[in-house]
């Protein structure tokens, strides 16, 4: 293995391996995201290092906890513009990490969504802030291009897996950086790629239809700035009692307690998996994004 990973990569069978992100120090594949915003606006000189501005993002979720314990880490402030629906217990340690929360609903109840309550955030004393803007970030995609998915490819091949294999990668769309960044990494080292995305219940990606499901950071109401959805492969619907289902049988395979979104890709991956009847040299991958105790 070329470096040392930061999260392993757990057989479940013959073919199908889940990258357990939910073990990172960040509580999640986003704290990986995390590093990289505040690296690249390092880099740039749109921050000193110096904590003179304040990190503002627009996330109640993972990205947020990620964000509050990278910045608690450098000596920066950090805002996060956050939707009331999205899991209290994320908010709650965002909060206890130091960040400031703001509930858009309550804070700004004139914006229909978080974007519209940053732009007034910056409206107001944009010279305050540093906007990291995940969705239109390109450290975002980077991050799993040059790091999550160099790592996945490093262990498939230590557990064996050839060149030759065709290797399906199964995973929700949120921004679509983890979606671009590990394929277009995969693709340097396997012989052919196959992208599924999961569609949550009362969405339809292709037709840019987002209806309320309760998969939070999947399916946000808006198509993933990072990731065509014409170029996927396949998209496997997942509805919630298949969530609920994933629930048992992954804790009674591997005792793994993980959120829903990652039960959602769990889902998927057996039900795509399961479909194809020629499974020589192929085999399946997807994420385990989070921790289950981080949702009530």
């Amino acid at each position: 293995m070329s470096s040392r990973p930061v999260t392993p990569l757990v057989r479940e069978s013959e073919n199908l391996f889940l990258k357990c992100e939910f073990l990172h120090p960040g509580r999640s594949h986003k704290a990986r995201v995390a590093v990289s915003l505040i690296d690249d606006a390092e880099r740039s000189g749109a921050l000193a290092g110096n904590g003179a501005k304040v990190l503002l993002e627009r996330t109640g979720g993972n990205l947020g906890v990620g964000l509050a314990l990278e910045a608690g880490a450098r000596g920066y402030a950090l805002t996060l513009v956050a939707e009331a629906a999205y899991s209290q217990v994320k908010k709650a340690i965002a909060r206890q990490l130091g960040a400031t929360v703001i509930v858009r609903e309550s804070a700004f109840p004139g914006c229909r969504d978080s974007g519209e309550a940053i732009a007034m955030l910056l409206a107001e004393d944009g010279e305050k802030y540093h906007y990291l803007n995940q969705f239109e970030n390109p450290a975002n995609p980077q991050t799993h291009e040059t790091r999550t998915g160099p790592e996945i490819a490093d262990q498939l091949r230590d557990a064996g897996v050839p060149p030759s294999a065709v290797v399906t990668l199964v995973t929700g769309m949120g921004t679509g950086a983890t979606m671009y960044g590990v394929s277009t990494a995969l693709r340097k080292h396997f012989a052919q790629v196959e992208t599924v995305a999961v569609q949550p219940a009362n969405c339809d990606l292709r037709a840019g239809v987002y209806g309320d499901h309760p998969l939070q950071g999947v399916a946000v109401g808006q198509p993933a700035p990072f990731f065509d959805v014409s170029s996927l492969d396949t998209i496997v619907d997942v509805a919630d009692a298949d969530v609920v289902a994933a629930r048992t049988a992954l804790l009674r395979s591997l005792r793994f307690h993980v959120g829903p979104t990652s039960l959602a890709n769990y889902a998927a991956t057996h039900k795509v998996r399961d479909r194809q009847s020629d499974r020589r040299e192929r085999v399946y991958v997807s994420l385990l994004f989070d921790r289950g105790e981080d949702y009530v």
